[in-house]
Parts: structure tokens; sequence; C-alpha cells
């Protein structure tokens, strides 16, 4: 750089004469390769996602019906521990469970005792308590419904959730 040279050269100090060129070619090779390593990643995890086997679904007795309030949740690990689920009690005695991970980006939802929904403080996705179906927000698909069984006074989760 000399003296003479503008200011901008100083703060834009780029030696073009250094500087070394891709050429065309040189770009579609890269552009190829890198498309081609990304076709070969998707296939990959296609062919992972076909063979994965489902977790099996216990049948697994969550609560008695007298330990959980009339519109009270608890929340249980099904179908494998670390996957967590919601037992809502509604009013007229019936139950309904789902998967405690929103449907969106997996945040966890909690039941509304005002509004009678199911929540997902993220980003303000609600679902419906009894369906799993959504009422509002970006989630696109209901939350994963797990299936109740109800036999000597106690609470059975048989299947479903999130696999």
């Amino acid at each position: 750089m000399n003296a003479r040279d503008p200011h901008w050269k100083t703060d834009f100090s780029v030696d073009w004469d250094r500087t070394s060129y891709l050429s065309r070619r040189e770009f579609t090779r890269y552009l190829a390769l890198g498309s081609l390593a990304m076709a070969a990643g998707s296939t990959f995890m296609a062919l992972r996602a076909s063979f994965h086997r489902p977790i099996q679904a216990p049948r697994l007795p969550v609560l008695r019906v007298n330990e959980l309030p009339v519109r009270g949740t608890t929340l249980f690990e099904y179908p494998a521990k670390g996957h967590h689920a919601l037992l809502i009690s509604h009013g007229d005695g019936t139950f309904d469970a789902f998967s405690q991970k929103c449907t969106h980006l997996g945040c966890s939802v909690f039941y509304g005792e005002e509004s009678g929904q199911l929540e997902c403080p993220c980003h303000e996705g609600f679902f419906d308590a009894r369906t799993g179906a959504v009422l509002a927000g970006p989630p696109q698909r209901p939350l994963p419904r797990v299936t109740l069984e109800v036999a000597d006074g106690t609470v059975y989760a048989t299947g479903g959730g999130e696999t």
C-alpha cells in the first residue's frame, strides 16, 4: 500500500494480485459434489427411518382413579422412559392422555385449567384437551394420543403416544 492510495484501500485491504479465482469448472464440480453428498445423506436418513422399529407400548398402570381430582392432571412416562405424557381428568369422569411434546418444535405442553385446553408456551400453540387437535398457533399436527383403559379403579396406558 502506498501513502498515495485512497483510504478505502486500507479499510478494505484485498490484495487482488494474490487472490486466487475459482473457475466455472471448479465451481460446478464443488456444486455437483455438494449436491451428491446431500442426496446421499437424505437417502441414508430415509432408509434408516424405514427400518426404524417403533417402541413397543406396554400396558402400564398410571394411577388409581380416586388419586386424581376432577380437572386434574398428572405426568407419566409412556411408552418408554424419557417420553413424557400428560393424563387429564375431565369433569364427566373420563380421562384423556397425550404426549407432552408439542408437534411444532417439541416444547412441553401443559393443561390450562381456565381455558380447558392444552397450551404450548413457546409459540402459543393450543390443543383440544379431549382430542389433541390443533386449535390455534403454529402446530400443524395434533398431539399423539395415548390410549387409555380403566379397569378395577386403575387407569392404564395401553398404546399410542410418542414413538
